[in-house]
């Protein structure tokens, strides 16, 4: 039968058998405490040698560490994506059962809110989307049409039309802006759903 024998572990062997056979040659002696006793320069300069291979066995250590710990966090950041992904999609059915029920709540009682013993849910309005198509023609209608609503800004200066209180003043129709009875071009509105949510 062949035995395979581990590359690695090869090299370590026949490290340790050279190690061995040089120190034999050198004659290098122990005291009784088992401390090497150095009696020359060969045995010196071998002994460096020792010293600077664990240098080098410390570095390789070092790296093989490195690698194993960056698979590891890399395996557990993984896990860590897939677990979280998992109990999301638990969550959202839980939470579309509990929104299915306050809305037939909100339909029944026109109550919004509605704290239970464990927690609160509840559906508030959101503020309608503005999609500024183009800034510009709306702004030159604006000049024209409702001048009080054009405001000149500092330090540079820039003439834009007053957004805020243009939404006060402004209904909205259809998907559009209208005011004073007429559609203000340049912009569009899109009505935003309702937001449930779990506290």
């Amino acid at each position: 039968m062949i035995l395979l024998i581990n590359e690695f572990d090869f090299l370590n062997e026949l490290n340790e058998f050279m190690k061995e056979e040089e120190a034999k040659q050198l004659n290098i002696q122990q005291d009784e405490n088992n401390n090497y006793l150095i009696n020359d320069r060969a045995q010196a300069n071998y002994f460096i040698n020792l010293s600077k291979q664990c240098d080098a066995d410390i570095e390789s250590l070092k790296e093989f560490v490195a690698q194993e710990r960056e698979r590891y966090l890399n395996n557990l950041q993984k896990f860590e994506e897939q677990q979280i992904e998992s109990i999301n999609k638990k969550k959202e059915y839980y939470n579309r059962a509990l929104e299915d029920f306050m809305r037939r709540e909100l339909d029944t009682t026109g109550k919004k809110t509605l704290k239970l013993p464990n927690g609160t849910l509840s559906i508030k309005k959101q503020q309608p989307h503005y999609n500024y198509v183009s800034e510009e023609e709306m702004l030159m209608w604006m000049e024209i049409n409702c001048p009080e609503l054009v405001k000149v800004t500092r330090p540079e200066p820039k003439i834009s039309v007053d957004k805020k209180e243009l939404k006060k003043r402004a209904v909205i129709e259809n998907g559009a802006l209208i005011l004073d009875g007429f559609e203000v071009p340049g912009v569009s509105v899109s009505e935003v759903d309702d937001a449930f949510s779990v506290k």
